[in-house]
């Protein structure tokens, strides 16, 4: 069913399937990515990118090893037709972000998990209202 709303990463180690990216068109969207790390290491997540809005976690967030499913929610505030670079959060900590992102209903947007390592993992999703 997910596979209606996004693509999962070919990447081994971690595994990223984008479920929805809602909201797009009332000022605060929500990005929803399933994550699992059937590593047996843990993993931290320091940052993400959606087309050309680049984010980097204030605290890295953890992936157990063996985590299955794993939901991450990311809010970005919409103004202006535009993905906010302020008051962004992954799972309630805050990111810092920059870059102008044109933010549209129905527009297919490509962007990657960074992890502290420096291995990234994308993920394409269509927003939403």
């Amino acid at each position: 069913v997910f596979g209606l709303a996004g693509s999962a990463s070919k990447t081994a180690t971690l595994q990223v399937q984008a479920v929805s990216l809602t909201g797009v068109g009332n000022g605060n969207a929500q990005l929803v990515l399933l994550v699992s790390n059937p590593s047996s290491s843990g993993i931290g997540i320091n940052g993400f990118t959606l087309g050309s809005l680049s984010c980097v976690l204030s605290t890295p967030l953890q992936i157990k090893a063996g985590t299955q499913g794993a939901m991450i929610t990311i809010t970005i505030p919409v103004a202006n037709g535009q993905f906010s670079t302020s008051n962004v959060t992954v799972n309630g900590t805050a990111a810092s972000c920059s870059g102008t992102q044109t933010a549209q209903v129905g527009v297919q947007y490509s962007g990657y998990i960074t992890t502290v390592s420096g291995q990234t993992y994308p993920f394409t999703v269509t927003a939403s209202s």
